[in-house]
Order: C-alpha cells, then structure tokens, then sequence
C-alpha cells in the first residue's frame, strides 16, 4: 500500500470518527479523530506529499466548521432538553386532609423523616427540631407534599 493511500486512509478514518463522536458524546473518540486528521496532514508532510497535505488542510478547513455547525445547531436541536415549561403539570397531591392529624414518628426526624399518619407512611419535616423515633406528633402545616410536624 503506498504512502498516498495510508495518508488518505488515515484522514478518512479521523473524518468519520469525528461524525461518530456527533451520535456517540464523550469527545473521545472526537480528540482521536481529530488526531488522526492532523497525524494525516503532519505525515503527508513527512514524506513530500506537499500537495496532498494542502489539499487535506483545505478539507479540514472546511470540514470542522461544518462539523460545529451540525453539531451546535441541527442535533442540538432535536437532542438537547428543552427550556420552555409550556407542558409542566406540578404535583396536584394535596394533602391538606392531614392538617391536624396525629400519629407516630417511624424514624427519627432530624428535621425530616418518616412518619405514620392515618395508618400511611409519609414523608415529614419538623420546623428544626429533633423528634425520636416511636415519639407522638401532629401535622401543623400542609404545603404542597411538604407536611410539617411538631412533637405533641
């Protein structure tokens, strides 16, 4: 195989493992390719192919702006997450049945913990104190699926 064909072989190989690393994130496989393109340019040097590595610069110039391109703003597209809340639904869980209701500290909260209310196990927070596990509390507050207990 001459010199020629492993300098274009080596480019196309760095080329398409650039277009790989645009499926497949991680910029490994990106870096190689990129040093492959550039170890294609260097080598062509190397053995007096001058017009071959010009010519190999010349895609590279405009291959990588391309390639940023695509990347940026066409996959970026349809694979990034989108920013706008339009279809958000917040939780519409409200508990505010157990506003006043009493039952038993599972874990020790420590401001928060699980409880035992209306023989259900939920997930509670005091306003700062420590309460010991078996201890008897009351919901104080209701917000949301935030429930707040105090020690009785």
């Amino acid at each position: 195989m001459g010199e020629l064909t492993v300098i274009v072989a080596l480019f196309i190989c760095g080329l398409t493992a650039m277009c790989v690393e645009l499926f497949l994130p991680g910029a490994v496989i990106g870096i190689l390719g990129f040093l492959a393109v550039l170890g294609s340019i260097i080598y062509a040097l190397a053995t007096g192919h001058t017009v071959a590595a010009l010519v190999l610069v010349g895609c590279t110039l405009v291959f990588l702006p391309a390639f940023f391109f695509i990347w940026k703003n066409v996959l970026g597209r349809y694979w990034s997450l989108k920013a706008d809340e339009k279809d958000f639904r917040p939780s519409t869980t409200v508990r505010e049945d157990l506003l006043g209701a009493e039952g038993l500290a599972v874990s020790l909260l420590r401001p928060s913990g699980i409880a035992r209310l209306n023989e259900r196990r939920y997930d509670v927070v005091t306003r700062g104190e420590m309460i010991e596990k078996g201890a008897r509390i009351k919901v104080i507050e209701v917000s949301g699926n935030r429930i707040v207990v105090t020690k009785l």
